[in-house]
């Protein structure tokens, strides 16, 4: 998908869900029915943690400018599949080998510049535990239209999504 361009088909298609991404505060359509999508050449899957909480499960956002117009801005992918999180960070290191790497506390963040599409692609990882105590990775990965600000706000006193990023992860 491009972005600026209507998603509306997708959204009826797939029974995309009205929602807002209570991290950004974007406009979004949300499922956890994933059989219909792939992240290059790695297919999503429905998928809960087993043994773990409500919240662990994979599902996917795709943003958009507003409800009207239903302008693709891209998406955020949150996944508790240990083996799909391997495949796409390796799949994107090698489709844009230039990215940075900062470290936290629970592994390694990473971001992608990719400016052929005027897009940042966001990595980063946290820990979620399953009920016999054992933790488990709970990954995002956020690709937005570059300059793409909280709230999607025109208002330049609103972070943008990298930099909250930024806050998140510093660089060393």
């Amino acid at each position: 998908m491009k972005f600026n361009q209507s998603i509306s088909e997708l959204i009826n298609t797939q029974k995309l869900e009205k929602s807002q991404d209570v991290i950004y505060g974007i406009y979004s359509y949300e499922t956890d029915k994933l059989e219909a999508f792939k992240l290059g050449d790695v297919n999503l899957s429905t998928y809960k943690y087993p043994k773990s909480a409500a919240a662990d499960y994979s599902n996917i956002d795709v943003y958009v400018d507003n409800r009207k117009s239903q302008q693709y801005l891209g998406f955020r992918y949150n996944t508790v599949r240990p083996e799909e999180i391997k495949q796409l960070i390796e799949y994107f290191k090698k489709k844009y080998p230039v990215f940075e790497q900062r470290k936290d506390s629970n592994g390694d963040a990473y971001f992608w510049d990719i400016a052929p599409l005027d897009a940042w692609l966001f990595y980063y990882p946290s820990t979620s535990v399953d009920s016999n105590g054992k933790g488990f990775l709970n990954s995002d990965f956020l690709f937005v239209k570059k300059g793409t600000r909280m709230e999607n706000s025109q208002d330049k006193s609103y972070n943008t999504i990298l930099d909250n990023f930024n806050m998140m992860y510093p660089k060393n």
